[in-house]
């Protein structure tokens, strides 16, 4: 009976144990494929942030040459027939060429549906990330509004008294443009414009993508800060 009883609690044991080192080698299993996919995800919302920081200082470079041109054309504006043809080809499509930005999110909305954000168990880096992705879309809205406030006011310069005069060819010729009050006062509007440094702070971006690699290692070497123009 004795022996019966310690065959018992020793197949018991085994089976305790056996269950307790499944679990634990499943646990480590498990905590291993959560690091990896979180590392993933981090890799994949670095890159999207990196190409949303790129895609906005292209942009922010396009609103600033819009004022360079506008100015030139402003600085020439009784000599506009004695400028290179290239020069007011280049500033016209400046002026009245069309843009805009979308930035992406997808990494962002993978990290939140996947409840990675919790397993990353950094919670100060999931709110620089968050705060990031809002500067981006912030940014970008500014961007746009003020590309589209631009372009709503070269519309509303062109009327049908004038439409004749300007854009005879079927575009604008900026030398017939300029001589119209409203194309001076559209012009000159652009050019006396805030700059574009003031509304496209990208420091909270780079923050976000500093702090990313400083979870992951190191392995990557920090992006430059933005460079503002002096």
């Amino acid at each position: 009976m004795k022996e019966r009883i310690i065959d018992f609690l020793s197949d018991l044991l085994s089976v305790v144990l056996g269950i307790i080192i499944t679990f634990t080698i499943q646990g480590m299993i498990d905590r291993a494929a959560d690091r990896k996919n979180v590392r993933s995800a981090l890799e994949l919302v670095r890159s999207e942030l990196a190409t949303n920081m790129d895609d906005i200082m292209v942009m922010r470079g396009y609103l600033e040459q819009e004022k360079r041109s506008a100015d030139y054309f402003l600085c020439h504006l009784d000599e506009l027939d004695g400028c290179p043809a290239d020069s007011i080809a280049f500033h016209s499509s400046v002026l009245f060429g069309n843009a805009t930005i979308s930035v992406c999110d997808d990494a962002l909305e993978l990290l939140k549906m996947s409840s990675l954000f919790q397993k990353a168990g950094d919670n100060m880096l999931s709110m620089k990330i968050i705060r990031a992705y809002d500067s981006c879309e912030s940014t970008a809205r500014f961007i746009n509004q003020r590309l589209n406030d631009h372009k709503s006011l070269f519309e509303r310069s062109i009327t049908a008294q004038n439409a004749g005069q300007i854009a005879s060819s079927g575009y604008i010729d900026i030398r017939e443009y300029l001589k119209t009050d409203f194309g001076k006062y559209a012009i000159r509007s652009v050019a006396v414009q805030a700059s574009a440094e003031n509304f496209t702070d990208l420091s909270d971006v780079q923050t976000a993508v500093d702090a990313i690699d400083v979870y992951l290692g190191g392995k990557r070497r920090p992006r430059p800060a933005p460079q503002t123009n002096q």
